[in-house]
């Protein structure tokens, strides 16, 4: 008779569970920040070791209700003059990270790529003025990086988060850099001369700074019975 009762329970809590109308996480993506939308190319930087981080915000009284939000994916804009493209030698390794908070001395979520010039393509470009790149003529691609199996459905909590580009060996591919010019207040550099991260309006470099062309592209989680539309179910 406990048997038969345990058993009867244990089939109840579960239709609870199945009768209440969600069956998963579904994610709509939306656009987070596209450079391209508030500014132009204006150069391609790169340096050994070359490490650039910016800041970015995120509205959350936007959500639906019960609504979490997350970064899904970052796109970045390699870079290679027209001279060196066919002897271009791939193989480097670029990390793209995102910070959950408002500096970026705590831990990112990380994704690490090859670069490789065979998976991409490219377009010519030429840049009118520039003050890093040798060459006024450059092939430019862009390269996405999906944080959809690194960051948890649980999401994002703070409203301002930063989105970093590392190159782990040289600076090549160069990266576009665009003339923006946001304020310094809002680009951290690690100039790897041991300081780590500095706050670019405290390290002497004026009022304005370039940013890094990016993409960012956020994704909004909901629990709900069936996602319609632009959603994707996520197990």
């Amino acid at each position: 008779m406990r048997l038969a009762l345990v058993a009867f329970l244990f089939a109840l809590g579960t239709a609870c569970v199945s009768d209440s109308g969600v069956s998963g996480i579904c994610g709509t993506e939306t656009n987070g920040f596209d450079i391209e939308e508030a500014s132009s190319l204006e150069d391609a930087q790169g340096f050994w070791s070359m490490h650039d981080a910016v800041v970015l915000d995120f509205d959350p009284s936007t959500l639906p209700a019960g609504a979490k939000w997350r970064v899904k994916s970052v796109e970045i804009l390699p870079m290679i003059g027209e001279m060196e493209f066919g002897y271009y030698s791939d193989g480097q390794r670029v990390t793209v990270e995102v910070w959950d908070a408002d500096d970026p001395h705590g831990t990112p979520y990380t994704v690490t790529q090859t670069f490789s010039t065979d998976d991409h393509e490219w377009e010519d470009v030429h840049l009118t003025s520039p003050s890093s790149a040798w060459e006024y003529d450059q092939k430019q691609a862009w390269w996405r990086f999906d944080f959809s199996d690194t960051i948890p459905v649980t999401g994002m909590t703070s409203p301002t988060y930063i989105v970093g580009v590392s190159w782990d060996s040289s600076g090549l591919p160069t990266l576009g850099y665009s003339n923006f010019n946001r304020p310094c207040s809002l680009n951290w550099t690690d100039y790897d001369d041991g300081r780590g991260f500095v706050l670019n309006s405290d390290a002497g470099s004026g009022s304005e700074c370039s940013w890094p062309m990016l993409r960012v592209h956020l994704e909004i989680l909901e629990e709900r019975a069936v996602c319609e539309g632009s959603s994707v179910e996520i197990d």
